[in-house]
């Protein structure tokens, strides 16, 4: 072959290699490839994870690379452009990956549109269990994908100005895995999707690699992130952590919505891996959303030690909880169980959990304690509604101590037609269970002045029970249940 020859197809792989990585000067897109598992800055043979991002938020200029450095740079990356930092398989291989041990946390994405990939390598980063966050994204529209993160103090950090930053992918390649770290993904930034990774177990999904403290915190000022999806591979597994799951905490953390993930169970959806409690909703959090009503938005949160959601203090208000499987697999039928399924204490008023409307119930089932305790006199205005609550070890609904203003629940005197008293003017649901509970939201009906009602539905029984919501939407535990004859 003549030297000719040789330098066109040296050119043609080129030209195939930065287009395969979403590179080339037509795109706008450059590429960076690492191709060092060291962790370091310094005009050499290799270049690293750390010069590649400072490369691409224009703090290290490529002019100033060594040759063999600049052999990795493919366009004009920089500060005004949208960069892909991949890794040489040949170094980071898929089937064994290769750890890049971090002496410091990374420099952070500053300048945005820019892509961590690890899709088709395999890259780990390790923060050696030292004190200090792995990567901080500190700006808009970045991706961070395919790559292995652990032992950091926090693993991945969007703060403040973060905004529509992508973590992870629905495709297998894309997922992050984030474990053995104090908490997986901080989040205080606004609309960012958090999507098919692990956050707490190994790569499999199977085995737990606790972080420390939560698999995702969201943080005050978290505004609008979108924890999961609904479409396959969206969802995430954020289980085997050592506290919590999810953690939505503090003023202004509202608008954010978490569907379609598995928590507290394993990535078959159908064993459980634990966390201490679930999802928490606390200290400000407000106007969030757990689950959803259309296909793919059920989370399954499941096999969790303490609670599967707790929600608490007084400025935590207005959050909705709709859709999900609490307790059970993800058919919603096999016993997974929490402590207790849902936990509402300390003030925490004006949810909603369930609803009439097509898919708005929630499955609380096989709680080890109760299905649904609302605790404390200032834990009012918690709205009960159209879920399959049955059975748990003790009660489906529990007000403790004047939770839910201590309303009581209806009385039963017939059933098929059902009828009976309750509250003046309260809007009654009635359920059939095979035991105290509601396992089938069978419609609603409203008392009367004198507390009288009336249902002309048919019910399927065995037994029959009802509960009671009063205009400041506060809703009492189950009634006695009563034997209802087939119709």
């Amino acid at each position: 072959m003549t030297n000719v020859a040789k330098m066109f197809l040296c050119f043609a792989a080129l030209l195939l290699f930065a287009a395969a990585c979403g590179g080339g000067e037509d795109s706008g897109h450059f590429t960076i490839v690492v191709d060092s598992t060291a962790d370091t800055d310094a005009r050499d043979d290799g270049l690293t994870l750390r010069e590649a991002i400072r490369i691409a938020t224009g703090e290290l200029a490529p002019a100033d690379l060594s040759a063999a450095e600049k052999d990795n740079v493919h366009g004009k990356p920089g500060a005004q452009s949208a960069d892909v930092i991949g890794f040489d398989p040949k170094v980071f291989p898929p089937a064994q990956p290769a750890t890049i041990t971090l002496s410091e946390t990374l420099p952070s994405l500053t300048s945005g549109k820019d892509t961590i990939d690890g899709a088709g390598a395999g890259a780990i980063i390790d923060g050696a269990g030292k004190d200090f966050n792995c990567l901080t994204i500190e700006s808009a529209d970045n991706t961070i994908r395919g790559l292995q993160i652990q032992r950091c103090l926090t693993a991945l950090v969007l703060r403040g100005t973060a905004s529509a930053n992508v973590i992870g992918g629905p495709k297998e390649g894309e997922r992050n895995v984030i474990s053995d770290s104090s908490v997986a993904i901080e989040i205080d930034g606004t609309a960012n999707v958090v999507q098919g990774n692990y956050l707490g177990t190994d790569a499999t999904g199977t085995a737990s690699h606790p972080n420390a403290m939560e698999g995702i915190w969201i943080a005050p000022g978290g505004r609008d992130n979108v924890i999961g999806g609904s479409k396959t591979g969206e969802g995430n597994v954020i289980s085997g952590n050592d506290l919590y799951g999810i953690n939505i905490g503090g003023s202004n953390a509202t608008g954010n919505v978490v569907k379609g993930n598995y928590i507290g169970v394993d990535a078959s959806g159908q064993k459980a891996l634990k966390n201490r409690y679930g999802v928490v909703l606390s200290n400000g959090a407000q106007g969030n959303t757990i689950g959803g009503t259309e296909s793919g938005d059920a989370n399954v949160i499941s096999g969790n030690q303490s609670s599967g959601i707790l929600i608490r203090s007084a400025d935590t208000a207005d959050n909705v909880i709709i859709g999900n499987f609490i307790g059970t697999d993800r058919t919603g039928e096999m016993d997974l169980g929490n402590g207790n399924g849902v936990w509402l204490l300390e003030g925490a008023h004006g949810h909603v959990i369930g609803g009439t409307e097509t898919g708005q119930g929630n499955v609380i089932a096989y709680s080890g304690i109760i299905g649904l305790l609302v605790e404390g006199a200032d834990t009012g205005g918690n709205t009960i509604r159209g879920n399959s609550i049955h059975s748990n070890a003790r009660q489906g609904i529990v007000s403790e101590d004047g939770g839910n203003a201590g309303l009581a629940a209806p009385t039963i005197s017939a059933a098929n037609p059902v009828s009976g008293t309750a509250c003046p003017n309260c809007t009654i649901d009635i359920y059939s269970d095979s035991g105290d509970e509601g396992k089938v939201y069978e419609g609603s009906t409203t008392a009367d002045a004198d507390g009288n009602f009336a249902f002309e539905g048919k019910t399927t029984g065995p037994l029959v029970t009802a509960t009671a919501t009063d205009a400041d939407g506060n809703t009492s535990p189950f009634s006695q249940p009563l034997s209802a004859p087939a119709q």
